[in-house]
């Protein structure tokens, strides 16, 4: 069967009737397109993780995984006539001409970065308005989404009716006001391990609300850092976590060679290792 293979964008459909059709897979066979959006959330954290790392092998490989899920919820909405690949290829289509007039109509062409973010987003609620769509103006497209995408995207709508910090150094600037006010509303905060005789429903709980507002609002800020150095937060993030499991890691082995684990160290110790891994990184 191999040898009758073509590897090409028909070849793939192809493939995935011959999977769902009789004497085909019965896993396959039994999917809908309900069924598969596991996958398709999965896939694509695999995607963004391989573009993350660089490797072109990897990337090729995620996107086809993705790819193929995308042909396979196609192919089942065309066995049941809902709609065809035509359809969705038509809408895309359709869409970017429409959110692209200085490219396909006559007018302005050269517009800069920010232009041409701020007419697709003035596009985009003109099309929502047309469809009756109440939702706020920042609403995201989904529900449901990450919330460090949920941020950027949030951050993107408003800086393209204008509302937005003039450059990245604001921006650090703001960062700094927000971790001042984090710090004065910890003030008032008694520590966890502390006692209290306040009661329960007193002014310590509405310090601790203040404290997590604050800290929402600083990451709030650092985010709208992350879009002005036009730099993926969730990426940024994920570095920093792959750095921390590093560091974590030669800490660990550090400690293994003096004959200690993790239960038997005290913190002193363990920042006497992470210090001396931290510094092995050169």
């Amino acid at each position: 069967m191999e040898s009758q293979a073509s590897y090409d964008w028909e070849g793939l459909r192809r493939l995935c009737r011959r999977l769902r059709a009789r004497g085909g897979c019965n896993w396959d066979r039994q999917q809908t397109i309900e069924s598969l959006t596991p996958y398709l959330l999965e896939e694509t954290h695999e995607v963004l993780e391989a573009a993350a790392e660089g490797s072109d092998a990897r990337i090729v490989e995620e996107l086809g995984d993705l790819l193929y899920l995308i042909v396979f919820a196609v192919t089942i909405a065309e066995e049941e006539g809902r709609f065809t690949f035509r359809d969705i290829a038509g809408t895309i289509s359709r869409k970017l001409i429409a959110r692209h007039p200085h490219v396909f109509r006559s007018g302005e062409r050269d517009l800069d970065f920010e232009n041409v973010r701020q007419q697709w987003e003035s596009i985009k609620q003109a099309e929502k308005a047309r469809r009756g769509d109440t939702r706020d103006t920042l609403a995201p497209g989904a529900t449901g989404v990450p919330a460090l995408l949920l941020a950027y995207r949030v951050q993107e709508k408003a800086a393209s009716f204008g509302f937005d910090w003039p450059d990245a150094r604001a921006v650090v600037a703001k960062v700094g006001e927000e971790y001042t006010e984090l710090q004065a509303a910890f003030a008032g905060t008694p520590h966890p391990s502390e006692p209290t005789d306040v009661p329960p429903h007193g002014p310590q709980v509405s310090a601790r609300a203040s404290v997590e507002e604050e800290t929402g609002d600083l990451l709030f800020t650092a985010v709208n850092l992350a879009r002005h150095l036009r730099a993926d937060p969730d990426r940024l993030l994920r570095q920093s976590v792959a750095k921390f499991r590093q560091r974590f890691a030669r800490m660990e082995a550090r400690l293994s060679a003096e004959g200690l684990s993790l239960s038997d160290a005290d913190l002193a110790t363990m920042e006497r290792a992470w210090q001396a891994a931290k510094a092995d990184e050169g």
